[in-house]
């Protein structure tokens, strides 16, 4: 498909797309095989739906999905090991 002026039509991003910034250093920095999940920064707020949350972004934090965190996305420099209970 092209366009009005002959260009090939290029698919667009849905307006749903936000690019995330709520990591506080960049993902893939830290240990192998490592991820959010196993982190103790990690803030998980509990409303309607779980909210996942960098902790030492916590200045940063929006209402909105902005500064989400994957649990999936791989350790930054910063990642910590979960303490024992």
């Amino acid at each position: 498909m092209v366009d009005l002026f002959g260009n090939p039509d290029t698919p667009k991003r849905g307006k749903h797309y936000v690019e995330p910034r709520g990591h506080v250093a960049p993902p893939g920095t830290g240990p192998v095989d490592e991820t959010c999940k196993t982190c103790r920064h990690l803030v998980r707020i509990r409303l309607a739906k779980v909210y996942r949350k960098c902790g030492l972004n916590e200045a940063n934090w929006t209402g909105g999905p902005k500064t989400d965190v994957l649990s999936s996305s791989p350790a930054c420099r910063l990642w910590e090991a979960l303490e024992d209970e």
